[in-house]
């Protein structure tokens, strides 16, 4: 028996080994070669993808844009909004000490546009804000008052018929009356109306010229009743005046209507409404608004029926002007609201405006209303017919004035402005 030659067989066992690795390695050289070309169509697809990518990224972006710029041209211009002067609500209004004084001495200082007027038994001061006096004057008043708008003071003595007339820069004229001074009204900057009353001899009507001094017109009234307020129409062609009369037991309002040549040139008698009216005024439509403590009343000369009535329970105050305002309440110890009244609509509106239950001083300008309840201090916008200022001050306050957008008072410390 032949044995096998080891030498052919382990040739062979090498060859096949190297078949075996050659075949192992072409088959590995071609796995990978696969995988490598794999890799390289993932990569091209991946870069493809990529790119198409950051294609439809920059289409959108663009897009985008196309149609930010498309919606910005077509949007409607924003609209223009109406001019507002009015000022605008405030938490407190800077608080500035000009002149200090006592109590004794507030009840003698009046609000004077940017000045002030101290008027005595003694004497009449007109000062600057500096307390340096600008005219002084010693007089004999027994129970001095004073009457004033934004242009004009009017002293007088309820006990004589003494006046004085100041203007911004000193004595304009003075005045004496047979009887006693008894009010003031003034028709703009040309004419001023005094009441005159004589125990022993019905009231008297004075119409002054008020550049001149010169008394134009003097009304007497015989059987018409007292004459107890006068108001100016808005061209200051006539002037009405209002009156009260007793007929039997009840109280009689009348009405008369004057021209500047003190012509009767109209009455009007309200008989179905028996008050004792005490102020009168004229809307923008130069309508008679006249007023009691309890109820306002518009009339029209030329008609028979009232155009309007408003009976609240207790009126306050009247502020006149373009635009007529009341501070009314329906109790007598209820809160207070703003009524308006409206001449082209006519009718009165009543605003919801928190105001308190009281009023101890009042006064108005074009553009404001300023009450205060005690020491607190509260300012109304007339154009917006806001409450733009709502304020305590640490002073008992005498008196209230208005310089154009300040508000100054008279307290028992001294004078203090407000700015607003």
């Amino acid at each position: 028996m032949k044995k096998d030659n080891p030498i052919i067989a382990d040739r062979d066992s090498s060859n096949r080994n190297k078949r075996d690795l050659i075949e192992r390695h072409n088959s590995e050289k071609s796995l990978l070669g696969s995988k490598i070309a794999k890799s390289d169509l993932r990569q091209k697809r991946t870069g493809k993808n990529q790119h198409k990518g950051l294609i439809v990224i920059g289409l959108l972006v663009l897009i985008f844009f196309i149609l930010l710029i498309v919606l910005i041209y077509k949007l409607p211009d924003s609209p223009k909004l109406p001019e507002d002067d009015s000022l605008q609500p405030i938490e407190s209004a800077n608080v500035e000490t000009i002149l200090e004084f006592s109590l004794h001495d507030a009840t003698k200082y009046y609000p004077f546009g940017n000045q002030l007027i101290y008027l005595s038994q003694d004497q009449i001061t007109l000062k600057n804000y500096a307390g340096k006096d600008t005219y002084q004057e010693r007089i004999d008043f027994e129970r001095p008052v004073g009457v004033y708008n934004e242009n004009y003071f009017v002293a007088g003595d309820r006990n004589s018929g003494q006046i004085i007339v100041l203007d911004s820069h000193g004595k304009k004229f003075s005045l004496h009356l047979d009887g006693r001074f008894a009010g003031a009204y003034f028709g703009g900057e040309q004419y001023l109306a005094i009441i005159e009353e004589n125990p022993d001899q019905p009231g008297f009507v004075h119409i002054i010229n008020m550049q001149t001094g010169e008394k134009m017109l003097l009304i007497q009234f015989f059987e018409s009743g007292y004459p107890l307020a006068v108001s100016f129409s808005n061209n200051l062609d006539f002037f009405d005046i209002l009156l009260t009369n007793i007929k039997g037991s009840m109280i009689q309002p009348v009405i008369k209507r004057y021209d500047l040549n003190g012509n009767q040139i109209g009455q009007k008698l309200p008989d179905d409404y028996p008050f004792l009216y005490g102020k009168i005024d004229h809307d923008s439509n130069d309508n008679i608004v006249i007023t009691s403590t309890s109820n306002i009343l518009v009339l029209n000369l030329e008609q028979e029926k009232p155009i309007a009535g408003y009976a609240p329970g207790k009126v306050y105050e009247i502020a006149a002007g373009t635009e007529l305002t009341a501070f009314a309440s329906t109790h007598v110890e209820g809160s207070l609201q703003i009524v308006e009244w409206d001449p082209e609509k006519q009718t009165f509106n009543e605003k919801e405006v928190a105001i308190g239950t009281s009023i101890d001083n009042f006064t108005y300008s074009e553009d404001y209303i300023t009450v205060n309840d005690g020491n607190k201090v509260k300012v109304f916008d007339r154009k917006s017919g806001t409450l733009v200022l709502d304020q305590i001050v640490t002073a008992d306050i005498v008196r209230i004035g208005i310089n154009s957008n300040q508000i100054v008072l008279i307290t028992d410390q001294g004078v203090k402005i407000l700015n607003l």
